[in-house]
């Protein structure tokens, strides 16, 4: 816990609950209920304020607790929040006191409105990087030291940015966002990630969720947003659709080779078949929800298809690995797939790519998404790849890295979001040719567009980009 001179001087021992009292109408006033342990109360002047029994809380308070420390908070009389140990928040209010905001500087704070708010007022829990809004429903919200987090009980929330970027996020699911990163993650929450401190005040809420991670496959965990358009698009889990540069999942291609077909359940299986199964002439279907594969590698197989439903995640946790490779493969499919790492929160950098091809023919990437943390989106040499309406967005450095080669790299309708420092498009064209067709690029932060190292021998032709906030405009 980052500590402030007001909780180092220790103030104050004992333990804190605030509620929100006065009229229902205009949420006026929060006061503190109930205490255990060590706490601290500050005013808007940061003048110390010992905690007694249905303490008001107003706008520019502060509280902190100590270790084996807790407080509860209530608002109009019905139970509000409850701050972790460790935890430090910051209360503000609107002058006309129907906008409340509680501002989680560090530490967890569990909210549970079981009445929701009236139409003209709003409560919103923050952190320094993620903002939700709270109507009737059941939750916690943490900063640690270099993430947000929020997990839902009940009840549907949306979850933005300071920036706007938002996702809706519903009950049995966790959003994630990493320092550094932009896009908020959304994934099935498990019980092991419920902390200690929301089991004691929710605990039955809990009971219908998986036991942890090798049970967050499944529809089960369909519906989770990683965007929340405003367009009536469905939500889902780290989704692959961005109603911002408007992307959609093309049909599934038809080249009329007879194949058979399989079905994965789950990232073991789908690894065993990869490692060990003759995969030519085979389509392989898969399913919603999560696939962990710890790296993916197919080789030698012809006409391979892997067919996702743009809600089936490959990933990984391990930021060292590929998602997916492919080495000497011909006719390869990859459709509907999203591919990115999922690292603890703890961990925000890869030092891997997402996929990368080598020595392979007539690849396609059709309505995939592919993003970081991972350093390079696309990467590969001495390949054809064409991208259909596939989003790279994220990663750390580039969206491609190439190491030249004979081939043909093309992409029609795709767009390249959110990437890092480093040129968009870089590395060695070698006899390779780019095509761009009517693709989006938005918010990257290279200063560099392209960058070949053999820029003079590139072959390139693009028409119909779109570009908006990107660090080379």
């Amino acid at each position: 816990m980052r500590k402030r001179s007001w909780m180092a001087a220790g103030l104050l021992a004992a333990a804190l609950l605030a509620g929100c009292g006065g009229d229902k109408k205009t949420a006026a006033t929060m006061h503190l209920v109930q205490t255990k342990g060590t706490v601290a109360v500050q005013d808007e002047k940061e003048k110390a304020v010992s905690p007694t029994e249905n303490l008001g809380l107003y706008s520019g308070y502060q509280v902190g607790t100590e270790a084996a420390s807790y407080a509860w908070i209530d608002l109009d009389e019905v139970k509000l929040a409850k701050m972790d140990e460790d935890s430090e928040i910051e209360i503000q209010k609107s002058e006309d006191k129907k906008k409340l905001e509680i501002d989680v500087r560090s530490g967890g704070l569990f909210f549970n409105v079981t009445e929701p708010l009236g139409e003209d007022e709003s409560m919103e829990i923050r952190t320094s990087t993620m903002i939700t809004g709270i109507r009737g429903t059941c939750g916690w919200m943490e900063r640690g030291e270099d993430y947000s987090r929020l997990g839902l009980l009940e009840g549907t929330v949306e979850c933005r940015t300071p920036k706007g970027d938002s996702v809706a996020v519903e009950a049995g699911q966790m959003a994630v966002l990493a320092d550094g990163e932009t896009q908020i993650q959304v994934r099935p929450l498990s019980r092991e990630d419920v902390p200690d401190f929301v089991l004691e005040e929710a605990g039955e809420l809990t009971a219908g969720l998986p036991a942890g991670t090798d049970e967050e496959s499944g529809p089960e965990t369909e519906g989770s947003g990683e965007t929340a358009g405003e367009d009536g698009q469905e939500n889902e889990t780290v989704q692959y659709y961005d109603p911002e540069v408007g992307l959609e999942m093309p049909e599934l291609p038809q080249d009329g080779i007879e194949r058979r077909s399989l079905e994965a359940e789950d990232g073991a299986e789908l690894k065993e078949l990869a490692m060990n199964a003759d995969l030519s002439n085979t389509e392989l279907y898969l399913g919603d929800g999560t696939y962990e594969v710890q790296y993916l590698n197919f080789q030698g197989f012809e006409n391979l298809s892997i067919i996702g439903t743009g809600k089936t995640r490959l990933v990984t946790t391990n930021g060292d690995e590929l998602i997916l490779s492919a080495y000497n493969c011909k006719n390869l499919l990859l459709y509907g797939l999203i591919m990115g790492h999922e690292l603890p929160p703890e961990i925000s950098e890869c030092t891997a790519g997402v996929v990368l091809f080598h020595n392979c023919e007539d690849v396609k990437l059709e309505g995939c998404d592919i993003y970081g943390c991972g350093l390079t989106g696309l990467s590969g040499s001495n390949s054809s790849i064409m991208a259909r309406r596939t989003v790279i967005r994220d990663c750390s450095d580039e969206a491609l890295y190439w190491l030249g080669g004979d081939g043909e790299l093309r992409f029609e309708e795709c767009a390249f979001v959110g990437n890092g420092e480093a040129p968009l498009f870089g590395g060695t064209a070698g006899n390779t040719s780019f095509t761009l067709e009517n693709c989006i690029m938005q918010e990257n932060q290279s200063s560099e567009k392209y960058r070949f190292y053999d820029r003079e021998d590139v072959s390139w032709e693009e028409s119909g980009t779109r570009e908006s906030g990107n660090a080379w405009q």
